[in-house]
């Protein structure tokens, strides 16, 4: 049975991929909430400059969208923390895992 430890080039290559791929995924998170933010914020500017808000109000809708809308914000936003953290994490185990280190 062939020993299915990663050499020390497909183990570089394997968390630069990965890293790479957490990376990507940061910015693109970090952009859909920016995003999420500018959307609706133009929405509320445009429901707040035309007087729409009474009818969000009559239809007691103004304070779910609002509510609705910080908590999927700051749900995106904890959610780039955490990838951010993890990419922290997956660098760290970058330098500790053994088959990294030098043979010297």
């Amino acid at each position: 049975m062939k020993d299915k430890t990663p050499t020390w080039e497909e183990s570089q290559n394997q968390y630069k991929l990965l890293l790479k791929g957490v990376d990507e995924l940061i910015k693109n998170t970090t952009r859909l909430a920016e995003s999420y933010e500018t959307t609706n914020m133009d929405f509320a500017s445009m429901v707040y400059q035309n007087g729409l808000n009474e009818l969000m109000q009559k239809a007691e809708q103004m304070k779910a969208y609002e509510r609705s809308f910080e908590l999927m914000y700051f749900s995106m936003k904890g959610h780039v923390e955490q990838l951010k953290r993890l990419k922290e994490v997956l660098q760290l185990f970058f330098i500790k895992d053994t088959i990294n280190h030098p043979y010297n």
